[in-house]
């Protein structure tokens, strides 16, 4: 690559030149910035967070975030801030010659070019900006992305802003592994979650997509309740929980008895009476993850899914004849997705359901088995529950 592309030292190799002195000022920015990294909730949105964050810092034009795919041996921009018409998504090959991010990133090089328009050998994202620095994400596993600044003035970067922009970029590798570690526990957790909940549903033939669409229709309803007057609760975290946590509904039942659980005949009293304690082990077994392990929002949701989406509006459910909204939100929301989907899937004793005779059986109900205003809400829209029933077949 050109000389005048002013490319840097290898991050770690000789020859060390003095840090250059960063003003008392952006020092300031860089420690609050700091402060925030370590404070804010890990999520897909925290990388835009993370970007703006270090553009206020720096307070150049334009920043982005590219992190490594290593499935398809790409940089994929993850979050961009002053880049008009480049979108998330973005992708550039480790291999690309002429892209001064796969240069950084292949070789762990900060690359910095003065006037990117001059340079007709050398591409970047945005055709306005002149001034690039572009510096590999370096954490323990070596680099897994790297970090563009740009300013639309020539020569934009002095040594302060290239000390303060190196600063920056180390305090957020750590928070970008941070947010990869935290990813793959989520993911784990939520694989742990789906075995738990299979688990207990696998000696029943007629499975089939039933968890699947219970999270489904629980999400729904939850969407809709949002904003809504009266449940200040139904958050997004709430909506995104119980899309996972309804699947634990009926968790309890590894621990009734298969001549119980598959008897293809009515139950007789006492049977049924063992086969509700499905609630309470449900709900034990959970509580008793987080005694061991912690609070974790999808778990907490999930003791109470599984220990109370028998009870009834009217207090006469099981096991603890709860009424109204003594009733958990995350259970009353379910027990209506748990009945719709019983009553709409076809099982080896009936057919299913048309949407008409689900409604009237599930209305009649209303005040009784089911929280009233949440039974209209759900009913409301049958495409969508057609949509839903459809995608997750059996």
């Amino acid at each position: 690559m050109a000389s005048d592309a002013h490319i840097q030292t290898r991050f770690g190799a000789p020859p060390v030149q003095p840090p250059p002195v960063v003003s008392t000022q952006r020092l300031a920015a860089l420690q609050a910035f700091n402060a925030r990294l370590v404070c804010m909730t890990v999520d897909e949105t925290s990388y835009e967070e993370v970007v703006r964050g270090v553009g206020r810092v720096v307070g150049c034009d334009s920043c982005a975030l590219f992190l490594h795919d290593g499935s398809s041996e790409e940089l994929e921009l993850k979050a961009s801030v002053g880049h008009d018409g480049v979108e998330p998504g973005l992708r550039v090959r480790f291999d690309d010659a002429a892209s001064i991010h796969a240069q950084a990133f292949r070789e762990e090089y900060l690359v910095h070019v003065d006037d990117l328009r001059e340079q007709p050998g050398m591409a970047g994202i945005d055709k306005d900006m002149a001034s690039v620095l572009v510096m590999p994400v370096i954490s323990n596993r070596g680099p897994v992305g790297v970090f563009e600044f740009a300013s639309r003035t020539p020569e934009a970067f002095g040594p302060e802003d290239i000390g303060l922009c190196s600063m920056a970029v180390d305090q957020m590798a750590y928070s970008l592994e941070n947010m990869r570690l935290v990813g793959e526990l989520s993911l784990t957790r939520d694989a742990v979650i789906r075995g738990m909940a299979v688990l207990a549903e696998i000696r029943d033939p007629c499975i089939g997509g039933h968890l699947s669409r219970i999270c489904a229709y629980a999400g729904y309803l939850a969407e809709r309740l949002f904003g809504r007057m009266g449940y200040h609760e139904v958050t997004r975290e709430f909506i995104e929980a119980i899309s996972r946590s309804a699947a634990l509904h009926d968790v309890g039942k590894v621990g009734i008895p298969d001549a119980i659980l598959l008897k293809p005949a009515k139950l007789t009293d006492r049977e049924f009476k063992v086969m509700k304690t499905h609630t309470l082990l449900g709900g034990q077994l959970l509580q008793g993850l987080i005694q061991d392990f912690g609070e974790y929002t999808v778990i907490t949701m999930g003791a109470d899914v599984a220990a109370s989406h028998h009870e009834w509006w009217d207090g006469t459910g099981y096991p603890a004849e709860l009424a109204g909204r003594e009733i958990p939100l995350a259970a009353r929301i379910v027990a209506i997705c748990d009945v719709y989907d019983a009553l709409t899937s076809k099982r080896v004793y009936k057919e299913a359901w048309t949407q008409a005779d689900t409604t009237n059986e599930m209305m009649s109900k209303a005040g009784v088995q089911f929280d009233p205003e949440l039974l209209k809400v759900f009913l409301a829209d049958p495409a969508a529950l057609e949509a839903i029933r459809l995608k997750f077949a059996d």
